[in-house]
Order: structure tokens, then C-alpha cells, then sequence
């Protein structure tokens, strides 16, 4: 509630994670696994900042990026360096850049 920031209480967190602005508004769903150097950012869009939500079971392979007000589905695997900058429903794999359905 203070960072605007929604991650399960179930979530395994190492002790030296770290936050880089709070995580301001960012909303991870419970069992997922983000691999390092992964990038979860909101974007201005003259319309408020915007940012992510990423739904139950979700994988972000290692250096994935995922911008803005958009939806990652439950059971969603996200390769590695994958740019995600649109919805990705339920139960796909997207890679690549831009990231699509594979």
C-alpha cells in the first residue's frame, strides 16, 4: 500500500533483492519466476504512469523486458531478452523483439 506495489506474501524474495523506485505500481502474480536482469517498468503516456501486471505461474527469462500498462497472463513463459510491450494471454510463450507468440 505505501510503495504502490502489489507482490504475494508467498513470494520467495532474496534477502538482497533489490527495488529501484519502490517498484512503483508493479503487480506480480504468486509462483512466478523472474530470472536476473529482468526490467518490469511502467511508461508515461500523457495519460498517468502505467505499469505491468503479470498473472499467476509466469516464467521472465533472464534480461526480459516488460513496459507499460499491459496484462502478462497466467502460466506465461517470457524468454530470455524477450521485449514485451503488448497483452500476452494466458498459457503462451513469447520471444523475441517485439516478444511474440510462439
Amino acid at each position: 500500500i505505501i510503495y504502490a506495489t502489489d507482490i504475494s506474501c508467498k513470494a520467495d524474495i532474496a534477502d538482497d533483492c533489490d527495488f529501484p523506485h519502490n517498484g512503483l505500481g508493479v503487480v506480480i502474480g504468486d509462483g512466478c519466476i523472474i530470472r536476473q536482469n529482468v526490467t518490469i517498468g511502467g511508461k508515461n503516456r500523457g495519460d498517468g504512469f502505467k505499469c505491468p501486471t503479470i498473472g499467476d505461474n509466469c516464467m521472465i527469462g533472464a534480461g526480459a523486458v516488460i513496459l507499460g500498462d499491459i496484462k502478462i497472463g497466467n502460466n506465461v513463459k517470457v524468454g530470455a531478452n524477450a521485449v514485451v510491450v503488448k497483452d500476452v494471454r494466458d498459457n503462451l510463450t513469447v520471444v523475441g523483439i517485439p516478444a511474440r507468440p510462439i
